[in-house]
């Protein structure tokens, strides 16, 4: 084998590794420099158009009391006695 196409190949295959990886290197520098730009203008809009904050109903809880809690413990216990049937 020719030990030169090997290291022209070898060489060539490199090259286009590191240019691959500095292209990548770029797109993610400039795109979190985007972001960071983006965050300080949408704190400046944030200001100006606050979000508008809907309150939720709060939901009654029913507390259940202790005559009708007798009547589901006796109701359940008649069933099993009773075999479910």
């Amino acid at each position: 084998m020719n030990t030169e196409f090997l290291i022209q190949t070898l060489h060539a295959g490199l090259m286009i590794s590191i240019i691959g990886m500095g292209v990548v290197m770029l797109f993610l520098t400039l795109m979190m420099g985007v972001m960071r730009i983006t965050e300080k203008v949408m704190a400046i809009l944030a200001v100006w158009f606050p979000e508008e904050v809907k309150e939720e109903p709060k939901k009654s809880v029913k507390s259940s009391s202790d005559n009708e809690l007798a009547i589901a413990i006796a109701a359940a216990r008649n069933f099993l006695i009773k075999g479910g049937n």
